[in-house]
């Protein structure tokens, strides 16, 4: 039974969201992966998924990849400072670090942090973004509390485009692909750059960091697929991704502090029909998070993620199996002496999806053994109900888990403070209701979720080492739409939350109590008109929530226009903060106001 609380949260979010409807691709049209590790068409997904699709990324101009999460993911994001600077991003209420990133199933994020450079990746490579926010640990393992987000790189697709831009802060922006197929062979290649002579990361407010120059920023990306069919069953493709960033950024008056990132992956993966019904996957990986800080207090962080994976998907007692086995090795590597400095998980994950008339079942289960603090079993099992044509009831049930990270187990004794190797990963559980309604032109959802989390990790009352003490529970409801009719488009979704300590009834960091978004677009012809709405509720950026630490609540509008000069040629300008309104995602870090950028592109897609 869903919660009082949970249903009065969900009632709430009902009457604030009533007035919103989204639009998006036909959900029998979509096709995911995330949701249950094989192909199945979004209609059929038991999870709370959001799709973003190439034209949606191609429209966002230079908006950072959290902040497309937040318009079009259901994300909540923080950032500080401007373009490049560190960014958070929350799904469900649950920490920056309860998310898995996946790039073409390659996971890439710091081992030491334990998070992920969501600011440095360009969304010139992606073709589209699956955004799972459900806890998914029985298919993904590790880190996965709050959900997954994977990228998918653009590949197979023949012919030359590229685009060229500038914006405000003399932002300039360049980027080109190109593809070629022959016989079973395809072949693409893209590249591309970012110059942007950006504002201050940091304000007055912020006593210890504030310098008033600006922090430039400047981001190079490169991408590398080629696949080759030996014949209908049998194929080998080899990716390879690249993106750098390097950004200024603040460390006290007169100091002007650098740092140089790249995140890097590399598989080669083989996929082959075994037998009727039965599709295998192998891949060997690598990603690689490769930190550089120069000025005050130079210092390297580097993670390198070996991966190996064998996933089998077979068509068995009336549904699907995925069955598979993982072995991931971290090592870290830089100017901190870690007592140690690599780690393996070794996994066993399977599933299984049905469909029995108007019935569905999805299940999973995994088990992972690491070899600093033993094994993890998680799993999640959902049901769904076709009442009607238009009408679906799910529910769901799963748990996850989130490693330590080395700085949380290793880190040397720095100024009274030191790693403690004696942690226990954090837990979660988590509930879920949803009812859905699709009809041609017109669908909504109304999702209720309830996460709890424990033995979070917390810095101690010494201020000597982290330890496991910490509670979380999110209560809340989603609710969003999707309408279309002729040349117009309408698509909005708005949560209501409650992220709260268990122990205390105090609001998480960074994470407000209400956020959503909204976007109107209309299209004809040669031209495209459209306008976007992001808003958020009022955070705390301090535990304690002390009102000192209260951030204010925001509502940002963009505005954007598309004109196809000619078949191959398509001119677009973007507005964002239209407004220029003055607003807070971390305390002593500054945002964007009004700004400007236009694009010239040639060769579509």
């Amino acid at each position: 039974m869903i919660p009082i609380r949970v249903r009065t949260a969900a009632l709430r979010g009902l009457v604030l969201c009533c007035p919103l409807f989204v639009f998006a691709q036909p959900l029998a049209a979509t096709v995911v992966v995330t949701a249950a590790r094989t192909p199945q068409p979004l209609s059929e997904v038991l999870a709370d998924m959001r799709v973003i699709d190439r034209e949606a990324i191609a429209r966002a101009g230079t908006m950072s990849l959290a902040e497309l999460l937040q318009l079009h993911g259901g994300a909540e994001i923080s950032a500080n400072g401007g373009p490049g600077q560190v960014s958070g991003v929350f799904l469900r209420g649950a920490n920056a670090n309860h998310v898995v990133l996946l790039i073409d199933g390659v996971r890439v994020n710091s081992a030491t942090a334990g998070t992920s450079a969501f600011e440095h990746i360009a969304l010139e490579q992606i073709e589209r973004i699956e955004v799972m926010r459900a806890p998914a640990s029985g298919l993904y393992g590790a880190d996965a509390v709050g959900g997954v987000i994977q990228i998918f790189t653009r590949q197979g697709v023949d012919g030359f485009s590229a685009r060229l831009g500038a914006g405000s802060w003399q932002t300039r922006q360049g980027s080109a692909r190109w593809g070629a197929s022959s016989g079973g062979t395809q072949v693409s290649v893209q590249g591309g750059y970012r110059d942007s002579q950006a504002f201050s990361a940091t304000n007055a407010s912020n006593a210890f960091s504030f310098n008033a120059d600006t922090d430039p920023y400047r981001q190079v990306h490169g991408g590398l697929n080629i696949s080759h069919a030996f014949s209908a069953d049998h194929a080998l493709a080899l990716r390879l991704t690249r993106n750098q960033g390097t950004t200024h950024f603040d460390s006290g008056p007169g100091s002007d502090d650098l740092s140089r990132q790249r995140l890097s992956t590399l598989a080669l993966e083989s996929r082959n029909r075994l037998g009727a019904g039965w599709h295998s996957q192998l891949r060997l990986a690598r990603g690689s998070d490769d930190m550089v800080f120069e000025g005050s207090f130079p210092s390297r962080f580097r993670t390198d993620q070996q991966q190996f994976s064998w996933q089998n998907d077979i068509d068995a007692a009336g549904g699907r199996i995925v069955a598979g086995a993982e072995w991931r090795q971290e090592q870290v590597s830089g100017s901190t002496a870690y007592s140690r400095n690599e780690r393996s998980v070794r996994s066993l994950f399977g599933g299984y999806s049905v469909n029995l008339g108007a019935q569905g079942l999805q299940a999973s289960l995994r088990h992972d053994d690491n070899d600093q603090f033993g094994a993890s079993r998680t799993g999640r099992l959902a049901y769904g109900w076709q009442a009607s044509p238009a009408w679906r009831l799910s529910a769901s049930v799963g748990t996850a888990f989130k490693a330590p990270s080395f700085n949380d187990l290793y880190y040397p004794l720095t100024w009274g403070f030191a790693g403690n190797p004696d942690l226990r990963p954090e837990r979660a559980r988590a509930h879920e209701l949803a009812l859905r309604f699709q009809q041609p032109g017109l669908s909504a959802s109304l999702t209720l979720f309830d996460h709890r989390v424990r033995d979070l990790i917390a810095v101690d009352s010494s201020f000597s080492t982290v330890v496991n003490v910490n509670r979380a529970r999110i209560l809340g409801s989603t609710l969003g739409g999707q309408w279309q009719h002729g040349a117009w488009q309408l698509h909005g979704e708005w949560t209501h939350q409650q992220p709260e300590n268990a122990a205390t009834g105090l609001q998480l960091v960074r994470r407000a109590r209400q956020h959503g978004s909204a976007g109107l677009l209309w299209s004809a012809g040669a031209w495209r008109l459209g306008s976007e709405w992001v808003a958020s509720g009022a955070r705390f950026d301090a535990a304690s929530n002390a009102q000192a630490s209260r951030m204010g609540g925001y509502g940002l509008l963009n505005l954007h226009a598309g004109w196809r000069l000619a078949p191959q040629w398509q001119l677009s300008a973007r507005l964002n903060n239209v407004a220029d309104k003055a607003y807070t995602q971390a305390q002593g870090y500054n945002t964007a106001g009004r700004n400007l950028f236009v694009a010239v592109e040639y060769g579509g897609r």
